[in-house]
């Protein structure tokens, strides 16, 4: 199979030829290059990654916080050696009309060329996603503060639901853009958006359906109307809203930080493996730490759990950042290659499938 064929096999809870892998992002890819002694650019297909992200970058206008700091185009975030940096040009607003008069960023100012140009080189042979982080609560919490967006979830209810509204409706007519110029070279929609701690929502689960579905059905139906898959990201422990997730069509979820869960994989896939498929599970947090013999253990057990009937993509639950030795990458996506070739299809035949 090809790698674009093996997920979407995995996603509609087929049997591939093996459980397909990925990953959001591997930061180590430097040192994984040198231990092998590859290009870096050779890293991705070496660890096996089956899946490719693809967006449309601005094109507009840089734009500058009140004291003339470069900021992204949505007017909220900068960035130095020490990481993201918000100036919060929405903190003080206090009505609607001041949500509106935001400059917001014009969905024309992106260039779907270059995104065509990456998606057409890609989607022949990888499983393409896109855009990716747009985010809708995390977008309002980087102009608002993340306190302040809480807090007037309660005290200022309508100005935060402008805000929302506002986002979403920019973040739609991207969507609506990226995927008509791309077309079936990017068969996924994913969309990323973080509401959760590992202990549980950032807000009340009734808020949560208040504020924050409506939007997400909105964009995930942009996705639906265009024959997508709807791959989503949240973080941390959204066990609370995944019923409510499965109702407004995503079929893929990731990040699967099953160490942050109130429930254990098995659980998790006999409650909604039939709706869902999974991306992630294996610990990034240890990573670090652990011993290869230790990280190929955890991937199998991943896979024991999460894979049974298709429905899994294998990879870790978070970024794999610089301070994970390649060993330990390594370890990780081989696993998961040899096992999903030696227990996944065996279970398969077993069943007679």
């Amino acid at each position: 199979m090809t790698p674009r064929e093996r997920v979407l096999s995995a996603i509609r809870h087929g049997l591939p030829d093996r459980v397909p892998t990925d990953a959001i992002c591997v930061e180590n890819m430097p040192d994984i290059a040198a231990r092998l002694e590859i290009a870096v650019e050779g890293v991705p297909d070496r660890l096996g990654l089956d899946g490719r992200i693809v967006g449309a970058p601005y094109c507009g206008a840089q734009r500058h916080s009140a004291a003339g700091t470069p900021v992204d185009e949505w007017g909220g975030e900068a960035w130095d050696d020490y990481g993201t940096v918000h100036s919060y040009p929405l903190a003080a607003a206090r009505r609607v009309a001041d949500v509106e008069a935001h400059a917001w960023p014009d969905p024309a100012d992106y260039d779907y060329a270059a995104a065509v140009r990456a998606a057409e080189a890609l989607g022949g042979t990888y499983a393409v996603r896109g855009p990716y982080w747009v985010p809708v609560f995390c977008r309002v919490a980087a102009l608002m503060g993340l306190e302040q967006t809480l807090v007037k979830l309660h005290t200022s209810p309508t100005v935060v639901e402008a805000a929302f509204a506002a986002v979403t409706d920019r973040v739609e007519a991207y969507c609506e853009r990226l995927l008509a110029a791309c077309g079936d070279h990017m068969p996924i929609l994913c969309l990323g958006d973080d509401f959760a701690t590992q202990r549980g929502l950032m807000l009340s689960p009734e808020a949560w359906r208040r504020f924050l579905k409506p939007h997400y059905a909105r964009l995930f139906g942009v996705g639906k109307c265009a024959g997508k898959v709807i791959w989503f990201h949240s973080c941390g422990d959204v066990t609370a809203v995944i019923p409510d997730l499965i109702e407004i069509g995503v079929d893929v979820w990731e990040t699967v930080q099953l160490h942050t869960l109130p429930i254990s994989a098995c659980e998790l896939k006999r409650e909604y493996g039939r709706d869902l498929a999974f991306f992630g599970g294996v610990n990034t947090q240890r990573l670090p730490f652990a011993k290869p013999d230790e990280v190929r253990n955890e991937v199998r057990r991943c896979i024991e759990a999460l894979g049974e009937g298709g429905g899994y993509i294998c990879g870790p639950d978070h970024h794999i950042k610089p301070d994970v030795s390649a060993e330990n990458t390594l370890a990780l996506f081989d696993a998961a290659r040899e096992f999903s070739g030696e227990g996944y299809t065996t279970k398969a035949a077993a069943r007679g499938e």
